[in-house]
């Protein structure tokens, strides 16, 4: 089964690992934390959008651009947390290789791409009608294969959403773990991996935070690749996978869940 963030000590755990101001009783987060904290998927980002979430603290902006909250104003921030199911991050490569109705491929990116991509809307749409165009055969389906595989791969690696951040925290977690990933996957307390992004945001994580210039560059390559020589695909562990999906629910391959 997926792992889901819940637990009242959550918030708990957190505040105590935080690095406290001189005195004591109080966090700060610059403004780039703040960012990394919705990026990471610590936050619901499905309800609550960037805009939003740094709206939140803007009570609690000081001269310098940075946020002072006190305990109780860092744990009213509970409501906004992530806390549905955490899965195994979904792996293009895997996507099944063939020929694929336009209702088809539709489904696949509406079920298994679209949930871990974090492009805006639009834009999104028009890669996929790029991919279309692109792979369309003259029997009027499309044809995916690694080329195709690699497109998509490479636009989910440049525009990770918030949640597909926070399932590669808790794979790199399973990782760690080696042969005591099962024993891991029965003991670890789900808010542990809020717990982590949080960590790793106070410790300025490499999530991307790419300026909107630079995103809209790294767009228009992607959408203008040629086709052309096949790379091979990453190679597939098939026993890790069998013992981590014992436990997570969700498939590396075709379709989420």
């Amino acid at each position: 089964m997926a792992l889901e963030l819940a637990g009242t000590d959550v918030m708990e755990n957190i505040w105590e690992q935080l690095e406290k101001t001189s005195d004591g009783k109080h966090i700060r987060y610059t403004s780039i934390e703040v960012e990394q904290l919705w990026r990471m998927g610590f936050v619901d980002a499905e309800k609550y959008d960037l805009p939003a979430w740094k709206r939140l603290f803007e009570p609690y902006r000081q001269d310098d651009g940075s946020y002072i909250l006190n305990r109780d104003e860092f744990f009213a921030l509970e409501q906004y947390r992530y806390v549905g199911e955490i899965h195994v991050p979904f792996d293009a490569m895997r996507i099944n290789e063939g020929k694929y109705t336009d209702e088809g491929l539709d489904e696949l990116v509406a079920v298994s791409i679209k949930p871990s991509c974090g492009l805006a809307a639009d834009k999104f749409d028009e890669f996929f009608q790029k991919i279309k165009k692109d792979y369309r055969q003259p029997d009027n389906l499309i044809l995916i294969k690694s080329p195709a595989k690699q497109r998509i791969k490479a636009l989910l690696d440049t525009f990770p959403s918030p949640l597909r951040n926070l399932e590669f925290i808790l794979d790199d977690m399973i990782e760690k773990h080696g042969d005591d990933i099962e024993q891991f996957l029965d003991n670890i307390d789900a808010g542990a991996v809020a717990q982590e992004a949080a960590r790793q945001v106070s410790r300025f994580s490499s999530t991307p935070t790419s300026k909107v210039e630079a995103k809209a560059l790294q767009f228009e390559k992607l959408k203008g690749t040629k086709k052309g020589k096949e790379n091979p695909s990453d190679p597939i562990d098939d026993d890790k996978d069998k013992v981590i999906l014992k436990k997570i629910k969700r498939s590396r391959k075709g379709f989420r869940g």
